[in-house]
């Protein structure tokens, strides 16, 4: 159910560090340890990009294929910022955002405008953006296949739909289903990672691996739907060792030490 919305006068996206990796907002201890170690990985493996990068790159050539010096974009449970959106910000004419908790967007200064509803019932018209973008977001959704005909409802005809989200096969995932008490996973993450509680969601996985998805854009109607797996040194690396650890890992065994699942599909065009 949409509760409200608003328009945000100021847009203040600004890099308060340049680097492989801009930062546009303050970041806690272990988010700087996380992007620490994705440099040190960058000078080790140079052909490897953060998936935020990869995000970013992916949009540009999007944007490119559907030749438009700007256009329209949403971004689809929009929390507190979104990397893509700051670094292409000149690209776009006008950025949406739609979340369904009002509080998580506290910190979102990236946007034109924040919009609250679930995202099965997005409250925008039909064929209203040439992109809609996704960071983080479809391990929680309990109902996959409907936020996906939604999502395509908004999109104008050969416009596309880019995401990251989390690969449920990653080998850390998958023990963290082992963990049956959620105070003591939410105690973990909170730990490891410097998350809040109120910033932990659910998380499902209900279309979360590259079969699952590939399905399911297929049935609710995707083409030229693209698909990989790409590797993050950061949420395993809390020293050198763990780094070197790690990177042995995703070199010896890369189908379960992919944490991010990074895909396209495109809502077909008008013949």
């Amino acid at each position: 159910m949409i509760t409200r919305g608003h328009l945000q006068p100021n847009i203040k996206s600004k890099i308060i560090e340049h680097g492989y990796i801009n930062v546009y907002s303050e970041l806690t201890k272990e988010e700087k340890r996380q992007l620490y170690y994705n440099r040190e990985y960058k000078k080790l493996s140079p052909l490897w990009d953060n998936s935020l990068i990869l995000m970013s790159n992916y949009f540009e050539k999007t944007r490119n294929l559907l030749g438009k010096r700007k256009i329209r974009v949403l971004d689809a449970g929009c929390g507190n910022g979104n990397y893509v959106i700051d670094e292409r910000r000149s690209k776009i004419a006008f950025a949406a955002g739609v979340d369904i908790d009002q509080s998580a967007t506290r910190n979102n200064v990236c946007l034109d405008e924040i919009k609250f509803s679930n995202l099965e019932k997005i409250s925008y018209p039909d064929n209203s953006f040439d992109i809609v973008l996704s960071l983080w977001v479809i391990e929680h959704l309990s109902n996959p296949e409907k936020v996906f005909r939604e999502i395509k409802r908004v999109l104008k005809p050969g416009g596309f739909l880019l995401f990251c989200t989390s690969n449920k096969n990653y080998l850390p995932v998958r023990l963290k289903r082992y963990i049956g008490d959620q105070k003591l996973r939410e105690w973990l993450i909170s730990k490891l990672y410097g998350r809040k509680v109120q910033d932990i969601f659910d998380t499902p996985y209900l279309a979360n691996d590259v079969s699952n998805l590939q399905t399911i854009l297929t049935d609710t109607g995707y083409d030229e739907i693209d698909l990989h797996l790409n590797y993050d040194p950061g949420y395993t690396s809390f020293n050198s060792l763990s780094f070197s650890i790690s990177n042995l890992l995703n070199q010896y065994f890369p189908h379960l030490f992919k944490p991010h699942l990074i895909g396209r599909g495109r809502k077909k065009p008008r013949k």
